[in-house]
């Protein structure tokens, strides 16, 4: 019975540690094996400990993946918005793991803070020994990334471990609120600062022993910016392109200066505390209003730009949107063209190079998570956001304690993705939705018959499919792309298989292409991958490329024409320049094909 219990902690925190240590980045190679071990909890929690109350939350959630998925019919992304629906998919499933940790929140506030530390600590652990984690030959971007694999993603898991540190208090939350503070400072993430003072700020206001945890948070801070202070000269842990000699090198005086902030700040977490006064309330207060008052003054002084910024230590103190601005202008303009609607889930990346106005200026997402769903999935995909996210929090109201800080998760996690991709990463999100669902979710009534079971098991057998598609289509296509010259039979093969299984790709057509015999048959399956993703200028641009080495400018100018019109900003020489070349040669008359 006891093993029983305990599967509904180990159940999420399993599933919240494998997300925040292999979820993958941006790609979605991981969203299959992370739905699956979702997927085979959620079976075996119903076989053991029923079903759990609250699963009507997520319905909201489950609507935008089913929004997501429809979308695929006028999707300037077909393939991605499949995988959009994927992402949405797993999340609910996610907050469904959550469900069964409702009657033991406490032990899952404690396993979600461990595995956060773990990946806190594995993450400094790389500054101090290279070969733990990997950043490069040439150390390229000095950026803390850790497992996640980016920086501002890593801060956002910094800032789950601050709130959580903050419940903690004591010698355990001390220390986790360390790591977590030199972890965020060293991924130079403002935004990651922000959405940890925004949260921090919330604690302090619901808490009931703000003195112990604003002990724990001062006896951490302290040690830890000087810590983070001495980082930031030396150039092996802060500096790019650094040697792998100089990476050793520093990095022991890095670990060493490291392990000394750890022990001072179990030290000072040991002096008596003061007493709570209204003098130290308003002394508090007036502080906190200096700190925001003093960054109004900071950020009208320097200005707000748009442009880029360098990834050194110098990113925490520039006031520039890093081309945000940008991208959220982008993302409301494509709005406005298609309001009901939107684009199709994911599809902002060819609304950007429409619209961009230079080459640099290139993303994915519009880092903005309300402007992204309005302009990919229009007024009713973030309507839908607004309700999922709504009905979750609605279940964080008059939280405390432990549950209080579970409840800061998804807030924190909203908050950062205003000015962030955080819903493109499983390792971020997970977390949340997880958090979100034991909030939500209510105790089990009774087991689930073995009649009950049988349809959950095809349901969820289909859900599998539903993840795993995408994933082998995309992974077919890779292999009969490389196959293509070598092995051109197997290659058409493995395309075969890719498109059985996943017909929104292109790529499966462009493998075809590279292992045809003749340039006929070849071009052929150029125009059907134009055909397929008609809004994408990457189809458009091989399909050029093709026909002017094929020695037929005037078909290689109809393409390119598609491809400088849907990529208006782009890089001269992946396709103006070649558009500029076969436009003499057509406005010369000199073609014969």
């Amino acid at each position: 019975m006891r093993a029983i219990r305990e599967l509904s902690i180990v159940a999420p925190v399993l599933l919240c540690g494998f997300a925040l240590f292999f979820g993958g980045g941006a790609d979605d190679g991981s969203i299959p094996w992370l739905g699956a071990g979702a997927l085979a909890a959620i079976l075996v929690l119903l076989a053991v400990r029923g079903a759990p109350g609250g699963a009507l939350a997520l319905v909201p959630l489950l609507a935008l993946a089913v929004w997501c998925a429809v979308s695929i019919a006028w999707s300037w992304l077909p393939d991605r918005s499949w995988d959009y629906a994927n992402r949405v998919l797993l999340y609910a499933l996610a907050a469904a793991v959550g469900l069964w940790a409702a009657d033991r929140r406490h032990a899952f506030a404690n396993g979600l803070a461990a595995v956060l530390a773990a990946v806190l600590a594995w993450s400094l652990l790389g500054k101090v020994i290279p070969p733990v984690y990997d950043y490069g030959a040439l150390f390229v971007t000095a950026r803390l990334t850790g497992p996640i694999g980016l920086w501002n993603q890593l801060a956002l898991a910094a800032d789950y471990a601050l709130v959580l540190a903050l419940w903690r208090r004591g010698r355990t939350g001390t220390l986790l609120a360390y790591l977590a503070i030199v972890t965020l400072f060293l991924t130079y993430s403002r935004g990651g600062i922000l959405t940890a003072v925004v949260v921090g700020a919330i604690w302090f206001v619901f808490a009931d022993d703000r003195i112990e945890s604003a002990a724990a948070l001062v006896a951490a801070l302290v040690p830890a910016a000087a810590v983070v202070g001495i980082a930031f000269v030396l150039p092996g842990i802060t500096k790019d392109h650094q040697s792998l000699h100089e990476r050793w090198r520093d990095g022991i005086v890095f670990g060493v200066a490291l392990l000394a902030g750890a022990a001072v700040s179990l030290a000072l977490e040991r002096l008596p505390r003061p007493r709570d006064t209204p003098a130290l309330r308003i002394g508090a207060i007036a502080a906190g209003a200096v700190a925001v008052v003093g960054g109004l003054v900071f950020v009208s002084v320097n200005g707000i730009g748009s442009g880029t910024v360098e990834n050194s230590k110098g990113h925490l103190l520039s006031t520039s949107s890093n081309f945000r601005f940008s991208w959220w202008s982008q993302a409301w303009r494509a709005f406005t063209h298609h309001v009901l609607a939107g684009t199709g889930a994911g599809s902002f990346q060819l609304v950007n190079l429409l619209y961009r106005k230079f080459y640099l200026d290139e993303t994915t997402e519009p880092h903005d998570l309300p402007l992204q769903f309005l302009s990919e999935l229009g007024v009713i995909g973030l309507v839908l956001l607004v309700l999922a996210m709504a009905v979750l929090l609605r279940a964080s109201l008059r939280r405390r304690g432990h549950e209080l800080a579970l409840a800061l998760i998804l807030p924190a996690f909203l908050v950062h993705a205003l000015v962030d991709v955080d819903w493109d990463f499983a390792a971020v999100a997970i977390p949340a939705f997880v958090a979100a669902g034991a909030l939500v979710g209510r105790p089990p009534a009774r087991r689930a018959s073995v009649f009950a079971l049988m349809p959950a098991a095809g349901v969820a057998l289909l859900a599998f499919v539903i993840l795993l598609l995408p994933w082998l289509g995309n992974r077919w296509s890779i292999e009969a792309e490389a196959a293509s010259v070598s092995r051109p039979a197997h290659a058409i093969s493995l395309a075969k298989k890719a498109h059985s299984v996943d017909p929104l790709l292109y790529e499966p057509y462009i493998a075809r292409a590279y292992a045809a015999s003749k340039p006929q048959v070849a071009y052929s399956w150029y125009l059907r991958a134009t055909k397929r993703q008609p809004r994408n200028p990457e189809t458009w641009l091989l399909a050029g490329l093709f026909a002017k080495g094929a020695g037929c400018p005037y078909q290689a100018w109809v393409n390119l024409q598609q491809y400088v019109t849907l990529n208006r900003n782009g890089r001269a020489d992946e396709g103006a320049d070649a558009y500029r070349t076969v436009l003499n040669e057509v406005n010369k008359h000199q073609y014969t094909c």
